[in-house]
């Protein structure tokens, strides 16, 4: 599977995780995850109330979708998962949840990284942090 989305909803990590391993073939060497929350301080704000995190197209599942086949293309990965979080949330709240599989770690480490920096790159999801 090579997927993204966008969600207003909190996403349940573990669980995606779970569903993900159980779609993983013995062709799989190594699977990563970045699961990013929302620290503090904030970038712009140090002691921010909550983080709106704003789609700026309306085309975001795609383009995350595009991202996660792009991973998929560029690094040879087996499945691709990127979901990302719209809306109003909190410090300590998921963000990002990027989980990648391959056959070797290093693939799978550098296509993990490349996807969280397409992703922050923020030019389809603005993220706001209100004082």
């Amino acid at each position: 599977m090579i997927t993204g989305f966008a969600t207003d909803q909190p996403f349940d990590h573990l669980k995606l995780y779970g569903d993900f391993l159980e779609r993983e073939t013995d062709s799989t060497g190594t699977v990563v995850l970045h699961h990013g929350r929302v620290k503090r301080p904030g970038k712009q704000v140090p002691d921010f109330v909550d983080v709106e995190l704003k789609a700026l197209t309306k085309d975001t599942d795609e383009r995350l979708a595009g991202i996660a086949r792009e991973a998929e293309q560029r690094f040879g990965l087996n499945q691709v998962l990127v979901v990302h979080r719209l809306g109003t949330i909190h410090a300590s709240d998921s963000v990002l949840l990027a989980i990648v599989s391959g056959k070797t770690r290093d693939r799978c480490f550098a296509a993990c990284s490349w996807i969280v920096d397409e992703v922050k790159k923020e030019e389809f999801i603005e993220l706001i942090e209100n004082p």
